[in-house]
């Protein structure tokens, strides 16, 4: 049996059209994510080369499984799960156009997408028979909001972030930064200060 890292196990995994396609950056890869139906592009840089992003949105809600009573139909847009080093993550964003969802929208979506992964852990295990799938990994949660405000022209890379000082590794704790259509990976996983 070959041995497989989790993210070639991702990659495995997903149809391709379910996942977005690193481009090459100035030393570190940089992903564009964008949301067609909300009409939102977010630029991230500096990811670390053993990452993948999933389109979270994309898995189909089970409509004729789920009540809607609780949120638990809801997910965000997409997760970014990357090794560095020593350092494992996984990171749930939501995006939007605008700054209008309230708090708890947001941590539902949060949420949604976390038991997504979690289903994926799931598979993980069960099928590629790999016991330490998504072990050990730190989570961040995300929303970067307020994407159209600035379609007028580029903005520089010092992301507006609300939440300072705040671990954002819970859903009910996420990191909210505005109007900044351009971001580095680091912005997503450190403290803010």
């Amino acid at each position: 049996m070959r041995i497989v890292n989790d993210i070639e196990i991702l990659r495995e995994m997903f149809h391709p059209a379910a996942l977005v396609a690193l481009r090459p950056g100035q030393g570190k890869p940089a992903v564009e994510l964008t949301d067609a139906k909300a009409d939102t592009t977010v630029q991230i840089k500096g990811l670390p080369h053993e990452s993948v992003v999933i389109r979270a949105e994309d898995f189909e809600v089970p409509w004729t499984v789920f009540r809607s009573i609780n949120g638990q139909r809801k997910r965000a847009d997409f997760v970014i799960v990357a090794n560095e080093d020593a350092k494992r993550w996984i990171i749930y964003i939501e995006t939007q156009a605008g700054n209008y969802k309230t708090a708890a929208h947001i941590i539902e979506q949060l949420k949604g997408a976390q038991c997504f992964i979690g289903y994926c852990k799931c598979i993980g295990k069960s099928f590629w028979e790999s016991e330490e799938f998504l072990d050990g990994y730190e989570s961040r949660f995300v929303n970067i909001a307020g994407l159209n405000l600035e379609k007028q022209g580029t903005r520089s890379y010092s992301p507006h972030i609300q939440s300072k000082g705040k671990l954002h590794d819970t859903p009910n704790a996420f990191l909210k930064v505005l109007g900044s259509p351009n971001l580095y990976f680091r912005h997503l996983t450190q403290v803010p200060r």
